[in-house]
């Protein structure tokens, strides 16, 4: 399956031969792992969520009014998080976070056929991309982006499907705020941890949270039970190694992420993943995780050598 990047409608390049790409319906990717946690006795409460968090007599009190006492608190509820504004001064603030929007839809051009591709598209949106992820039944079809340059975004995506689904879409559309490299500064302390968005741990050039939402919800687990057993001293002791690593890497995309999407240099950006084969496969290589941006910075270091010194 080849990806093939387009800016402004173009398409402008494709990978031959990239490797095995998997793309899962979200809906039952939650629910497997959900159905995992009650299979391991965790206590499920549907249709509740958390309104407020009582540090001093260790509280959570639930929209239902439903109130739950806790030893350790584990923040996993998303960008506007109830958890994390009881631990830091952040406020949620709309100008620093991206905004998404997405579709899944049966009957986009070309998956009947089985010919449909992944699609990145640049120019759709400012500071951001679109995309398209064909799967067994459906595509997911979305776009993304900073949301102060970006207000019309569900507007922009009715114009990105109906020019390369020649009809309009008519559906339901999601959207959701994403983190954008405004990760917190304070991801553990009064024996509450944040993971996830609620952290900010997404990446802020190709969006994805996932991975890290999953890295997070599982070092968390870990520093709860190191300092049960002795282990740490403290949640933070046992939480922070693992958190200034993945916010070392969202540092590091902030830098590339000014290159990309910068009204200044981002012609460069479309210019050399044209003309080159080695930029795109880079960029899926981000994508999918296969380096960070730390091996990104390495690759062009060398890159710049040899342009000035072959």
């Amino acid at each position: 399956m080849a990806p093939c990047f387009f800016t402004r409608g173009e398409r402008i390049n494709a990978i031959d031969n990239y490797g095995d790409l998997y793309f899962c319906n979200r809906s039952r990717f939650d629910s497997r792992l959900l159905g995992a946690a009650r299979a391991k006795g965790v206590e499920v409460l549907l249709g509740d969520r958390a309104e407020a968090v009582d540090t001093a007599s260790r509280t959570c009190l639930l929209r239902s009014s439903r109130k739950l006492r806790y030893r350790y608190l584990v923040g996993a509820d998303g960008a506007n998080s109830v958890v994390a504004r009881s631990v830091t001064p952040e406020a949620f603030d709309k100008g620093r976070y991206a905004f998404a929007v997405q579709a899944e839809v049966q009957d986009w051009a070309g998956r009947e056929q089985g010919s449909a591709k992944p699609e990145i598209h640049f120019g759709e949106v400012e500071w951001g991309y679109g995309w398209v992820f064909p799967k067994k039944n459906s595509c997911s079809i979305g776009l993304g982006g900073l949301y102060p340059k970006n207000r019309n975004i569900r507007q922009r995506f009715g114009e990105f499907y109906a020019s390369r689904n020649s009809r309009p879409y008519e559906g339901a559309l999601k959207g959701h705020f994403i983190p954008f490299g405004n990760y917190v500064r304070l991801a553990a302390t009064n024996d509450i941890v944040l993971a996830d968005d609620a952290a900010g741990l997404v990446d802020p050039v190709t969006g994805e949270g996932i991975a890290h939402a999953i890295g997070s919800g599982h070092h968390a687990a870990l520093a709860v039970i190191s300092v049960l057993s002795g282990g740490k001293a403290g949640i933070a002791d046992a939480y922070e190694p693992y958190f200034r690593q993945v916010t070392q890497e969202i540092d590091r995309a902030n830098m590339i992420r000014n290159f990309l999407f910068s009204e200044c240099s981002r012609g460069l950006f479309i210019s050399a993943l044209s003309r080159t084969r080695t930029m795109p496969n880079h960029f899926m290589d981000l994508l999918s995780g296969e380096i960070t941006y730390r091996d990104l910075f390495s690759i062009i270091q060398q890159k710049v050598k040899k342009l000035f010194f072959w």
